[in-house]
């Protein structure tokens, strides 16, 4: 579990979402949470945690690996159907954070050709690092919880 690897930033993101003290948070599902990333050029990116704290997809035991990745589907699936992005790109990277974990970024037709065929990191931070307006986000994120419970009539969400 998250309290594993104290050193670990996404650990830490994981005890404040357990203590009800993340903002972003969307859903707590069986291996994962989501939520709201902070890159919302691409309006609907999300991100999924592991719950176990792991460096390596293949470091955790094969049945939640499996799990998790049909949490990712799922999830994916839901911000497709809330946002209508032109696609999907998904990443998992660990480079900077090593804890398993999934972006998932919406791209949209009217992103420049330049852009969009390029994986968003070539965009300057200050770019892609767009906050939305309080009641965009709000809207966004219910319409997310919504879609994700279903799909996965399991998960766990906060009430809005």
């Amino acid at each position: 579990m998250a309290s594993e690897n104290a050193q670990c930033g996404i650990c830490g993101v994981i005890e404040r979402i357990r203590a009800g003290n993340f903002p972003d948070f969307i859903a707590e599902l069986d291996q994962s949470y989501v939520i709201l990333g902070d890159a919302q050029f691409y309006r609907g990116y999300c991100i999924l945690f592991a719950k176990r704290h792991e460096r390596e997809l293949f470091q955790l035991p094969r049945s939640e690996a499996l799990a998790l990745t049909d949490e990712l589907y799922s999830v994916a699936e839901a911000i497709f159907t809330v946002v209508k992005p032109l696609k999907l790109n998904y990443e998992c990277l660990g480079n900077l954070e090593p804890h398993v974990h999934w972006h998932v970024f919406p791209r949209y037709e009217n992103e420049a050709q330049e852009s969009r065929v390029g994986p968003i990191w070539l965009r300057p931070k200050a770019e892609r690092m767009r906050q939305l307006e309080e009641h965009d986000r709000r809207e966004l994120m219910s319409s997310l919880r919504a879609e994700i419970v279903r799909l996965i009539p399991t998960a766990r969400v906060p009430f809005d």
